[in-house]
């Protein structure tokens, strides 16, 4: 990396800057507010923070070079998502995403360094309900005013909290599922409730777990298995409103 990539990865973690140094590569404290990466103890540097391993222009803690980041990438892809990387901070993935799109926890030091993560939906057989919170939308309310309506519950389900407040709720679609990616209020389930799906083609995607877009990060909320996609979704999505897109939230 250039000392220009440094300064982009920089800006993209959000992280402060670390205190002053103590001689070697150690330092006496450090102001990184991230301290649940697993490099941070207490405010004071650890002698293993994977920092202090790297040359003086590089003393920073960087989202792309949490632990947490490979861990939750881990964890989707022991769960059946198929992940990809993102620019550092960005949202929009390169040309031919759909083909780095893996499976194979192997893979991912080298598929994810320096990178964000990306969820393909067509490559996990996902359908993934984005649901918002800006503004007046409330997608978690609106889903489940929804459920009680026609009498039924919303499935546990692998679930990722988003920076604005609101989950990506991850669903098992069945063979031959089609569902696109809706978005900007025009899903049958209801405002604040986006759509990715596999679509026809490539599919649709999702910012996945452990990535951070302008210092906020998307979490795992509930690590459990993949839930088959309700026939009462799959009902609505298939029959309603919407226009088909390859999107991502």
């Amino acid at each position: 990396m250039n000392q220009r990539d440094f300064q982009a990865v920089i800006t993209a973690s959000g992280h402060e800057r670390h205190g002053t140094p103590a001689g070697g590569n150690a330092f006496r404290a450090c102001t990184c507010p991230k301290t649940d990466c697993g490099a941070v103890a207490s405010g004071t540097e650890r002698d293993d923070c994977p920092e202090h391993h790297r040359h003086p222009a590089q003393l920073w803690h960087w989202a792309a070079e949490c632990p947490q980041i490979l861990d939750t990438a881990r964890t989707a892809v022991r769960r059946g998502l198929a992940v990809f990387p993102l620019p550092i901070g960005g949202r929009v993935p390169d040309r031919g995403w759909q083909r780095q799109a893996t499976l194979l926890p192997e893979r991912l030091p080298e598929l994810l360094a320096w990178r964000g993560v990306g969820v393909a939906c067509r490559a996990s057989h996902v359908v993934a309900l984005d649901l918002d919170v800006h503004g007046d939308e409330d997608g978690p309310g609106v889903l489940a005013a929804l459920a009680r309506r026609i009498g039924v519950t919303v499935p546990r389900t692998f679930t990722v909290n988003t920076p604005s407040g609101g989950h990506h709720l991850y669903f098992r679609a069945p063979t031959g599922c089609t569902i696109g990616s809706f978005s900007g209020g025009r899903t049958a389930l209801g405002p604040g409730i986006d759509v990715r799906g596999p679509g026809r083609r490539s599919g649709g995607y999702l910012i996945g777990p452990g990535t951070m877009v302008a210092g906020r990060s998307y979490r795992i909320a509930l690590d459990a298995p993949v839930a088959p996609l309700p026939h009462w979704i799959a009902h609505l999505l298939q029959t309603g409103p919407g226009a088909s897109t390859d999107r991502a939230t």
